[in-house]
């Protein structure tokens, strides 16, 4: 490894003293991002529980987020607690029963966590309708992500969004076509997420006069 980085520094001095520097100071090092890579979780700079989404959403969200509204997610750990600390309630179904009762060990009073084995197309991605309750942000970030979408505008309230993460990959560009259908608008979020190194987008679909003020 020593001679690597011998070879290296005399091939680009530059660039290597860059590199040894991001864990210090830079973008990545006041995101937390080393410590995110080193324990494999979604944490912030000082260790607290981020969700697993790009920064530039997590910048986004964390000051539009209010004891007003009430948030379902799909796929839960770190990114509960983070939403639970800003929402004034948060739901999120798991399909994994070794990951729900990890989650469960949450334990807060404004969080509610459910379980819902995965069947494409099934009781799943309709979990946030049998809630019975009109949520102002869904998050969708689990499995089963097209039918997720699709399910979950209508249990939105009249002013919700719809958050989808990973939205850049193709498998998901039917998300993009029927939200615009039921005219839904698009703001997507690149960069890198917590522990991450390649790029990605996490996306907002909204209507005019959003809970979000988009």
């Amino acid at each position: 490894m020593k001679a690597r980085l011998s070879a290296f520094s005399l091939l680009n001095p530059g660039k290597l003293k860059v590199l040894l520097s991001l864990g210090i100071k830079g973008y990545l090092a006041d995101k937390g991002w080393f410590d995110a890579y080193r324990t494999k979780s979604a944490i912030d700079q000082d260790g607290k529980p981020i969700a697993w989404v790009t920064y530039s959403f997590i910048d986004f969200i964390k000051d539009r987020i209010s004891k007003q509204h009430d948030i379902f997610e799909f796929g839960s750990g770190n990114s509960t607690l983070f939403y639970a600390g800003m929402a004034r309630s948060v739901y999120s179904v798991e399909h994994d029963r070794d990951w729900f009762e990890k989650s469960s060990k949450i334990n807060l009073p404004n969080v509610n966590m459910i379980h819902c084995n995965l069947v494409p197309g099934g009781d799943y991605c309709k979990s946030a309708q049998t809630t019975g309750k009109k949520f102002h942000v869904i998050i969708v970030d689990g499995r089963d992500r097209v039918n997720c979408c699709k399910q979950a505008i209508d249990a939105l309230t009249e002013d919700g969004v719809l958050v989808l993460d990973d939205s850049e990959r193709p498998v998901y560009a039917e998300v993009h076509t029927f939200l615009q259908q039921h005219g839904f608008k698009y703001l997507p979020f690149s960069g890198m997420a917590p522990g991450v190194i390649i790029s990605k987008y996490t996306s907002v679909f909204y209507k005019p006069n959003n809970c979000l003020n988009v």
